[in-house]
């Protein structure tokens, strides 16, 4: 038996691996599946700038998406909401210089993008600004349903013989010998052969966690979501300007919605936003979205991001209790990693052998 601690996009997507390779799996999750920051992620799968190991996972990871959403809505008979429209990146007078400066290390790391001007990014978007004054447009920029993808994996491990069991936060980790026992909150307690820690920020609270496994800091990112059912123009495109993102999407109930963001708010960790940064929102949209005050607003939403000491991914089993594993500091890219991560990571712990792209990360 496989224990993995959290319903999040990290646990959810290593447990549909583990299940594919045999392995009995069970998922606790403290509250819903994907009740954290995965659930209210913008889910857009972008690279980021630079040429080191963590961006080759990257890179294969989006290479990978395509093939990965159309198996998971197979399985799952859910659709993902993977959307291949690209990315419209905008910029306004006082932020053109650290544009072109982008621009120019993206076209020196080999990446596609056509150059627009501000005719033709209001040809492919008129809802944005007459104030735009250059853009670029990328083609290979993908994104999704984070929410609904965490869904669909969750029916995908349970129809291949997993079991997920929701409203369950773990109270303890005990060890005898090779033997760990998991205790919940509510005294449920499960044999497990070994576990997986895809805990987020919580995993800390959990007694008997090794020591070696570091200690996750919050980063807080709000969201709102706007309706774009009635405009007639909705924003068809993953928008970035200099000051966030616009991310087009189809709601549960089927409505074009919008949302937008997303602030980056170190050691913040209240789910309570206050009207001031939903304000900072609106006046970062703003100067590139005119309409942005005229679109019903849905709702505010808050998650926690989690990092680990300077923020990069951590896989890999303790030193302390080598039947203990870790996938934490996911960060704001779990969802982008995760046809590569999940699949080696789950190769390791049946097999223990690293993988290819992130062996680089793996310990022990």
């Amino acid at each position: 038996m496989i224990i993995i601690i959290g319903a999040g996009i990290a646990g959810l997507s290593l447990g549909y691996e583990l299940v594919k390779g045999g392995a009995d799996v069970t998922v606790l999750e403290a509250g819903a599946i994907a009740s954290g920051a995965s659930g209210v992620a913008t889910s857009y799968l972008e690279p980021r700038l630079g040429q080191t190991a963590m961006r080759r996972v990257e890179w294969e990871g989006l290479a990978r998406w395509g093939g990965y959403a159309e198996e998971i809505t197979d399985v799952s008979g859910i659709d993902v909401g993977f959307r291949r429209e690209g990315q419209v990146r905008v910029t306004i007078g006082e932020n053109h210089d650290k544009f072109e400066k982008d621009l120019t290390m993206r076209s020196e790391q080999g990446w596609e993008f056509g150059r627009l001007t501000p005719a033709e990014v209001l040809q492919k978007e008129p809802s944005l600004s007459p104030g735009v004054v250059a853009g670029a447009f990328l083609p290979g920029v993908r994104w999704l349903n984070g929410a609904k993808l965490c869904a669909a994996l969750a029916a995908c491990i349970r129809k291949m013989g997993g079991q997920i069991i929701e409203n369950s936060p773990v109270r303890e980790i005990l060890y005898e010998g090779d033997h760990t026992q998991i205790v919940t909150q509510r005294g449920d307690f499960f044999d497990a052969e070994k576990v997986v820690l895809c805990t987020g920020l919580t995993g800390r609270a959990i007694k008997g966690v090794p020591d070696d496994i570091g200690e996750s800091r919050p980063v807080r990112g709000v969201n709102f979501v706007l309706d774009m059912s009635e405009h007639p123009h909705p924003v068809r495109h993953l928008v970035k300007h200099h000051r966030g993102n616009l991310c087009p999407r189809i709601d549960e109930q089927g409505r074009s919605t919008l949302i937008v963001g997303t602030t980056y708010e170190p050691g913040q960790t209240s789910p309570d936003v206050g009207d001031d940064v939903v304000e900072k929102l609106y006046g970062n949209a703003e100067p590139v979205f005119p309409d942005i005050r005229s679109l019903p607003l849905i709702k505010v939403t808050a998650g926690l991001r989690s990092k680990i000491d300077d923020g990069t991914l951590k896989l890999g089993n303790s030193a302390h209790q080598p039947n203990v594993y870790f996938s934490l500091s996911h960060a704001g890219a779990g969802y982008l990693r995760a046809p590569v991560v999940a699949d080696e990571f789950a190769e390791f712990i049946l097999t223990g052998e690293k993988g290819e792209l992130t062996g680089f990360v793996t310990v022990n």
